[in-house]
């Protein structure tokens, strides 16, 4: 366009009308779309929620579900749907349930509702936590644990972590019950299983666990044959049938020597064995040096 010549005022009012007509056609459009589309919802209610099935043995599991409702979600299977990750974050962290959800048809779904099962006890400073096996972690004492049934204690010895670690829960949020465990379960499914092949389990009364030269050190209390055995062991530990063969022999050669013992396995090249007397003091004798063969 040549310097100095000017658009007619006509012309840009023309563009303008022009726009401004055809945005008003396409409000136009969409009010019509959206009025004929919710005239044929409820008449024929395609979007209405038609069935929700919720299969848990426990009234107040299925009580609390239906309390976190919405009319809404009630009302459309869509917002249902839409919603229902959002609310199954929500029961899974303000109560110890597992949420799983499955469509059965366009606009029926089945809900199932089960109780968290712990599998460990955790014990942080004066506070009792309990943990499942996919990590999972909350309050052993909350009240929640008696409302719902099917929470019940484990039959695990419980695992003592020392005041220097950091809770296992972390810093929950306001509202929030169960957490994910800061620690990884797999550390404790290794040292479970360590205890269970090494046939140490029946006879573990706790596990106590703290950190040394930023390693993980696990002390078992154990009771055999009338006395208090303490077995040390690091936390990376993999010989678990060594240690566990050596230790038989030291408790088969030292089961007349009386008193309790501390049987420290975190050397590389042998096992030191302490007699303790019954007061706790340890004895001046009977301090050994195994190795491991």
């Amino acid at each position: 366009m040549p310097d100095g010549l000017q658009v007619p005022a006509v012309y840009l009012r023309c563009r303008d009308s022009d726009f401004m007509g055809k945005f008003l056609f396409f409000l136009l459009a969409c009010s019509l779309f959206i009025g004929s589309t919710l005239s044929y919802e409820g008449y024929t209610q395609f979007l209405s929620l038609d069935r929700v099935s919720v299969r848990t043995g426990d009234p107040e599991a299925e009580a609390l579900f239906w309390k976190n409702l919405g009319p809404a979600e009630l009302r459309y299977w869509p917002v249902f749907l839409f919603r229902s990750a959002d609310l199954k974050k929500k029961i899974e962290s303000e109560s110890p349930l597992l949420f799983s959800l499955r469509r059965e048809n366009f606009s029926a779904f089945f809900i199932d509702l089960e109780p968290l099962q712990p599998w460990l006890t955790l014990r942080w400073k004066k506070t009792e936590f309990f943990l499942t096996r996919d990590g999972r972690i909350w309050e052993s004492g909350h009240p929640l644990n008696a409302r719902f049934a099917g929470i019940r204690p484990p039959s695990t010895p419980p695992f003592l972590l020392s005041d220097t670690l950091p809770s296992p829960a972390g810093i929950p949020g306001e509202g929030i019950v169960v957490m994910n465990s800061v620690f990884p379960v797999t550390f404790f499914s290794e040292w479970v299983s360590g205890l269970e092949t090494s046939g140490w389990m029946p006879h573990t009364r706790e596990v106590e666990i703290s950190r040394r030269e930023g390693n993980y050190l696990l002390r078992l209390n154990l009771n055999i044959r009338d006395r208090t055995v303490q077995i040390i062991v690091r936390g990376d530990q993999a010989r678990w049938k060594e240690i566990s063969s050596a230790v038989s022999q030291i408790l088969h050669q030292l089961q007349f020597s009386g008193g309790n013992l501390i049987i420290d396995t975190t050397y590389t090249d042998r096992i030191i064995v302490r007699n303790v007397a019954g007061g706790g003091q340890e004895g001046p004798h009977h301090v050994e040096a195994l190795h491991r063969g």
